[in-house]
Formats: structure tokens, C-alpha cells, sequence
């Protein structure tokens, strides 16, 4: 096994985002695998099998040799939500998933056209109340960890609009920025240049504190709804029965990555926080991550077949 990780990788690696160009995801994992290949001295292609949320690649990724020519990078919805919302689902996320290290921690941000009449989360809340079901809210697709993150705002504040899911958080900017739809939960990586350009305008961040290169932009604790707190994380993955060798290069190079100074640099330039937990720790985090959201899907009552 430790002549694997002497020789590995032999030739070019290809990473599986399981989202479409232009999201988050496919922002910070293409910085990540450029990286990457510079460290492990092979090229890394990215490769973006969207759909359903993210698990149509993932469940591709999944039936990849265990050789690690073959990386997963995604956000956390195929890992931590899907199977709690389908029981159909081709893959199984804890048996055919290792997890080898969390590479980015990301706030959210609530975001909505500038052309909507809502400056705050309070004068959104009271367009909707003055507007029942005429407003829509996009997300990455059903069952995304944003579109719960949404639903979860829609439940506390008691707003009343309509669900529009979409293949990935490019198309969904897309009609944001067209205003077809009214908000969008999303990464700053995704929306920061359509915010700094003022095209799309940020009412809220939930994380629990304001972000430093969006010092304007309130908490939705500030803004009444202290239990609505999240970051999202992005994290890198290989096949089951991958040999250990491997996993712990490529934890070894994440956490070299999440350590160089220039990397972080070009982290938090995005809006993204570098992080460095290795295998086990996100092993751990995912468990207690799982715990979460599944009660929110019980919640919600996303119970049944929804990925179609």
C-alpha cells in the first residue's frame, strides 16, 4: 500500500463536481484543483456531472475505481441530505464515500435582485406579506443544503413564496439576475461580483457574525431570526476501499494547502474560509451534519422520492 502513494498519481486525475459550471462549488473546486495537480505534479481535470442536487454525479463518482485517479469535490447535499430525503437514491453516501479532508468553510448569503423593493430581510418579509404566492425563491436543486437553508428561512419567518429548483446555482443566478425569480441563498464565491457590480443586493448573511468583506450586510441574527445560523462546507471524497496510502496523501496535500498563506489568500479573496480538517475530523462532522439536516427533512417533510 505505501508504493501506491509513492507512485500515485501515475497520470492525469480527474475531480467529479457534481454541480454545473458557474455555482459555488465549481468556483471554489476549480482553485482547489488547480492546486492540487501543482502539488501532486499531475494535471487535474474537473469534470461537471450535474443533476438532482448533486447526486447524479455523485452517484457516478461512487462507481469509480478505487485508485484515486478518481476525486469527488462537492458541497455537503449528496453527502449529508439526500438519502434522508430518498430512499432510491444508487449510491450509499457513508459506505461508498471516504471522506479525506473538508477543504473550505463558506458563508451564505440571502441575495435578491436590485430591481426587488427589499433593501433588508424586514422590507422582504413585508413584500411577500403584501404579495402572497407571487414571490419565488430559487435553489441549486431540491434538497440542496441552500434550498433547505431557504426553506428553513421561509419556516421562521413565515413567508409565503413558491419554490423554484434548478440544476446548480449558475442557472438559478441566472434567473436571479434576470429577476424571473426573488431570492437566492448561495455562497459569497457565486454572487460577489454581481453584488460588487449591483446587479444582485445581499439583505442577510447566516453565519453569526458579519462578514468582513461584506461589512453592510446584516445577520439574519441582527435581523431577528437568531436560531437561523449556517455555514456551508465544501470537501473532498474517493471511492470506498481506496488504499489508505492514498487517502492520506491527498489529506496531506489539503492540509499543506489549507496552511500556505497564498492559498488562504486566494480563500478568502472569494468570500471562503480555508479549513483543515483531515479524514477523520470530517468523517465526524459529516455524522453530526447528517443529524442536523435530517431533522430538518422531517421537518419540512421532504420525505419522499424528490430528485426526478
Amino acid at each position: 500500500m505505501a508504493a501506491a502513494a509513492q507512485t500515485y498519481p501515475t497520470r492525469p486525475v480527474t475531480m467529479v463536481i457534481p454541480f454545473p459550471p458557474g455555482g459555488g462549488t465549481d468556483v471554489a473546486g476549480r482553485m482547489f484543483a488547480k492546486e492540487l495537480g501543482d502539488r501532486l505534479g499531475q494535471n487535474v481535470i474537473v469534470d461537471n456531472r450535474a443533476g438532482a442536487a448533486g447526486n447524479l454525479g455523485t452517484a457516478s463518482f461512487a462507481r469509480s475505481p478505487a485508485d484515486g485517479h478518481t476525486l469527488l469535490f462537492t458541497a455537503q447535499s449528496p453527502v449529508t441530505i439526500a438519502d434522508s430525503v430518498s430512499p432510491k437514491l444508487s449510491f450509499n453516501p457513508v459506505k461508498d464515500l471516504v471522506p479525506v479532508a473538508m477543504t473550505h468553510r463558506t458563508p451564505v448569503l440571502i441575495v435578491v435582485p436590485a430591481s426587488l423593493q427589499a433593501n433588508t430581510l424586514a422590507e422582504f418579509i413585508q413584500l411577500s406579506n403584501s404579495r402572497p404566492r407571487t414571490l419565488f425563491f430559487a435553489s441549486p436543486g431540491t434538497g440542496n443544503e441552500l434550498h433547505l437553508a431557504a426553506e428553513w428561512l421561509k419556516k421562521e419567518a413565515k413567508i409565503d413564496m413558491t419554490h423554484v429548483p434548478y440544476k446548480g446555482s449558475g442557472p438559478a443566478l441566472q434567473d436571479l439576475l434576470a429577476g424571473r425569480v426573488h431570492l437566492l441563498v448561495a455562497s459569497p464565491g457565486s454572487v460577489r461580483a454581481y453584488i460588487a457590480d449591483g446587479r444582485l443586493r445581499a439583505i442577510a448573511t447566516l453565519s453569526t457574525q458579519r462578514l468582513s468583506g461584506l461589512p453592510d450586510v446584516p445577520t439574519a441574527m441582527e435581523s431577528g431570526f437568531p436560531q437561523l445560523v449556517y455555514e456551508a462546507w465544501f470537501g473532498l471524497f474517493v471511492p470506498a476501499q481506496t488504499p489508505d496510502a492514498i487517502v492520506k496523501r491527498l489529506e496531506k496535500e489539503a492540509s499543506a494547502m489549507a496552511a500556505s498563506p497564498g492559498f488562504q489568500k486566494k480563500i478568502k479573496d472569494m468570500g471562503l474560509l480555508p479549513a483543515a480538517e483531515g479524514s477523520a475530523t470530517f468523517t465526524s462532522t459529516i455524522q453530526a451534519n447528517r443529524v442536523v439536516w435530517s431533522g430538518l427533512v422531517r421537518t419540512l417533510q421532504l420525505t419522499e422520492d424528490i430528485y426526478k
